[in-house]
């Protein structure tokens, strides 16, 4: 071989060595398009005689507001009451002066799984889903009084007594995710439910299904405007819907999936995609998304792109963050621990640390904000060292690569 030939195969060795870097590069930018920066994991609020849990957070400029689940004692129930605190610089500390009850249990009756929204003129509306109390009935789904709202208007100082959500043909509503503000005002929020209250919520005759709620009077009236998701053969049921808009206008959709005899396990579990053009109106079919996680919240990055941060709930329990260029697409290859759950054994029952429940399981269901720098702010529930349940914050950027 002449030296010009050595050269060209050498040329065409580097040339090729080149090409797989490409490629590998490629590749391994492509396992997570984005990655956790800055990340720092608080917990906002300390309650040593109760459970608290299913928390939400919102943000406008500089103020953050949060709502969480109390507990009747050291029990998860789902039948507490709901707390609402707020921040003035960025959830960076809590006013304890805001510290109040916003939505209160009753002997009857109690709320679980809070949504929040702060409006552009400073009115605050809290949602939660309102639960018969433990011992007035048994069985989860006859326990299931659908969704209600209350709202201050002076900054979470007082608040109205909670109201009923009504949007027909719903006969309950359940919601999980904060509404969003639409450009013209008008309000949209995705929650979940059925059109027959005397069934329950996801049996075989009556599958859940997500909706989309509009309202046009600051969510003082709630009308049914679109089905985000739903089965009518009753094999997936769909629960806990979360919302998005991109910079393009379209609200984007992940449903939490119930299937059949499997319930949340694989193959059951997923998130499902779906998404609309037109406000709200019509969604598309929806499709499921390689994602395994319940329930999902969606927020819009500063970028454009859609995060949504969810619920690992099985070994390793863990709470998950993943990013979208456009909404549409979700690889789980781009996935992200943002937070690991202790490895309790849930059969120690009788520890002298303190107490443990079913609820061991019950950790996750985080609700995230963005705040004017790009700053993620995250709340979710988890266990403490003395095993109490607890809600956390996790202050965080997603930085793409």
């Amino acid at each position: 071989m002449n030296h010009h030939s050595r050269s060209m195969c050498a040329g065409k060795i580097l040339a090729a060595a080149g090409l797989l870097a490409l490629v590998l590069t490629t590749a391994a930018g492509q396992e997570k398009n984005y990655h956790v920066q800055d990340l720092k994991i608080s917990e906002i609020v300390k309650d040593p005689d109760n459970f608290i849990s299913e928390a939400s957070i919102d943000s406008r400029r500089n103020d953050v507001i949060a709502v969480y689940v109390r507990h009747r004692g050291l029990h998860h129930s789902d039948d507490g009451s709901i707390m609402f605190l707020a921040s003035h610089d960025g959830g960076q500390n809590w006013d304890q002066a805001t510290h109040v009850v916003a939505m209160p249990q009753s002997a009857l009756w109690g709320f679980t799984s809070p949504a929040c929204i702060l409006l552009k003129d400073g009115t605050i509306l809290v949602f939660a889903v309102a639960n018969t109390a433990v011992g007035q009935k048994t069985g989860s789904e006859s326990r299931f009084r659908g969704g209600y709202v209350a709202r201050s208007t002076d900054h979470g100082k007082t608040w109205t007594a909670p109201q009923r959500i009504d949007a027909w043909p719903l006969r309950v509503a359940g919601p999980w995710d904060n509404p969003l503000e639409m450009p013209d005002g008008t309000l949209v929020m995705a929650v979940y439910g059925t059109a027959d209250s005397a069934l329950g919520v996801g049996t075989y005759r009556e599958p859940s299904r997500a909706t989309l709620l509009w309202s046009d009077d600051k969510g003082l009236n709630w009308y049914a405007y679109g089905t985000i998701a739903y089965d009518p053969s009753g094999l997936r049921h769909f629960y806990e819907p979360s919302i998005a808009r991109t910079p393009d206008g379209r609200l984007v959709a992940l449903s939490r999936e119930r299937l059949g005899v499997f319930g949340n396990n694989p193959p059951g579990g997923y998130l499902y995609f779906s998404e609309s053009e037109d406000g709200g109106a019509s969604w598309s079919p929806y499709r499921r998304t390689e994602i395994w996680g319940y329930p999902a919240d969606l927020v819009t990055l500063k970028d454009g792109s859609i995060l949504n941060v969810y619920g690992h709930r099985k070994d390793p329990m863990s709470v998950k963050v993943v990013v979208s260029g456009d909404g549409r697409s979700w690889r789980e290859q781009n996935a992200s621990i943002l937070y690991n759950a202790p490895n309790y054994d849930a059969r120690d029952l009788g520890s002298s640390k303190g107490v443990i429940d079913s609820g061991y399981r019950h950790i996750g269901y985080p609700s995230a904000c963005v705040l004017d720098d790009g700053t993620v702010l995250a709340v979710f529930h988890s266990f403490n060292a003395d095993r109490k349940q607890i809600v956390l914050m996790a202050r965080f950027r997603m930085r793409k690569r």
